[in-house]
Parts: C-alpha cells; structure tokens; sequence
C-alpha cells in the first residue's frame, strides 16, 4: 500500500477468532489483512516497544495533534462505507505472517504486515498515529478476551483452574 491513508479500522470477529485490519485510502482502495492471537501478540510486543521509546503512551496521548484527532471525534466515527472499493489483496483479504519495521527520514516508523507470499500493508505512523494504531488493536485485543499484552497474559507456570 503506498496510496495516501485515509481510514484505518480494527475489529475482532467471533467467526474467525482473528481480528481484521482495514485500511483505506484516498484513491479509494481498500486492503484487509487478519491477525491470529499470535501474530497479534508480535505485533503488539513490537508496538510497546516502540512506544516506550518514544515516550511512552501518556507522552503520545497527550501530544496536541493527538488530542485534537481525539476532540474531533476519531474514535466515534464509525469506518465509511461511502464508495464500492477496490480491494488489492482479494475481496477476503490475507493472513497476516510477517512483521519488517524501520523509520523514515523523519522518524516515523514504518511498519509492514505481509502474508505468507509477501502481500501486504505498509503503513507510515507518526507520533499521533502510532498511538491511534495502538489504540485500535488494543481495543480489539480487550473484545477478543485473548489475554494477551496489558490484558492478563498468563505467566509461566500459572495454573488453570
């Protein structure tokens, strides 16, 4: 994906017991990739990190750009439905296999997930939209009940009862 991003959505799903990235674009294409528990857990190991580097998440909350995207209502909007869509990764989407990051010339990071044959999302996140990224996912993590990262990941060695 290398067209300008417009929306960007996380949503876990019964059915498949996987959560589904969508993203789409200005050029209004749409690219849908699904996460496993596992897959999930790497990326949000990844995330965490690269989130403390950078301040942490009360640091990245409280950015200006961040709080204005929060008061101009990006959490409420619901993902837009407007326009039939072209879907460059087949109409069901992929299965999410590999993780590459780096950054850009200005620091943001750029985070891939490809499939197993190397289709996939490239996405350019800046400060403000590491954290909205981050905020999606986790919010999908807390419905998917996977107990994964800050939401109750067993240890080793605890028992189930």
């Amino acid at each position: 994906m290398t067209d300008k991003l417009h929306q960007i959505n996380a949503q876990y799903s019964n059915k498949e017991d996987r959560i589904l990235i969508r993203t789409s674009t200005e050029n209004n294409k749409e690219y849908l990739i699904w996460l496993t528990r596992r897959f999930t857990k790497l990326l949000l190991d990844i995330l965490d990190k690269e989130i403390e580097n950078r301040g942490g998440t009360t640091s990245l909350s409280s950015k200006k750009e961040t709080k204005k995207l929060y008061t101009e209502g990006a959490f409420e909007k619901p993902y837009a439905e407007e326009k039939p869509k072209t879907r460059p990764l087949g109409e069901q989407g992929v299965l999410a296999f590999g993780i590459k990051t780096g950054t850009d010339t200005s620091g943001n990071l750029i985070l891939e997930l490809q499939s197993e044959n190397k289709q996939g999302i490239t996405l350019t996140l800046n400060e403000t939209l590491l954290y909205m990224f981050y905020s999606l996912l986790t919010q999908s993590i807390e419905r998917s009940e996977w107990q994964i990262g800050k939401f109750g990941e067993r240890t080793k060695g605890s028992q189930l009862h």
